[in-house]
């Protein structure tokens, strides 16, 4: 438990790091929290895809809700990642493995959280499709690198 907790804090930590890198490198703005706040807030009304986010209705404290929910997706793909590597797989964490993990995990932003946020499949309804997919992609592999890292130093 304290390892999937672990990976999925790293790789969250990881995730963090390589936007703010991005964003100093080459001027790529950080995901927006206060948006990922409100997708979550909405959530128990049964709302869960958005023509685009930015126009539902804001919620208090929608910031601290995004910025927690981001940790606890990253948890949660820190126990799906030990338990696909170890007890389906029968693998032990590496950098490789989580590489691969992170690359297929992209699936989950590119076919729902881009449509439930308002921006269509692969991205289709933002300015630039091509480069939100790149960026989800890179920014998956980071995580997935991280999740093998966070299990690896447990």
């Amino acid at each position: 438990m304290i390892e999937a907790i672990m990976s999925g804090v790293v790789a969250t930590l990881f995730l963090d790091a390589w936007q703010r890198i991005l964003r100093l490198a080459a001027g790529i703005p950080v995901s927006n929290w206060a948006l990922v706040g409100r997708w979550f807030a909405h959530l128990p009304q049964g709302r869960m895809f958005h023509d685009p986010i930015t126009e539902a209705k804001p919620v208090d404290h929608e910031l601290a809700i995004g910025w927690i929910g981001h940790y606890v997706t990253g948890i949660a793909y820190g126990f799906i990642y030990l338990w696909v590597i170890r007890d389906l797989l029968g693998l032990e964490p590496t950098i490789l493995n989580g590489l691969v993990f992170g690359a297929i995990s992209v699936l989950v932003p590119w076919f729902f959280f881009m449509p439930a946020m308002g921006g269509g499949l692969l991205g289709r309804n933002t300015p630039n499709p091509p480069k939100a997919c790149v960026l989800a992609f890179m920014t998956h592999c980071v995580f997935g690198v991280g999740l093998a890292t966070g299990a690896l130093v447990v």
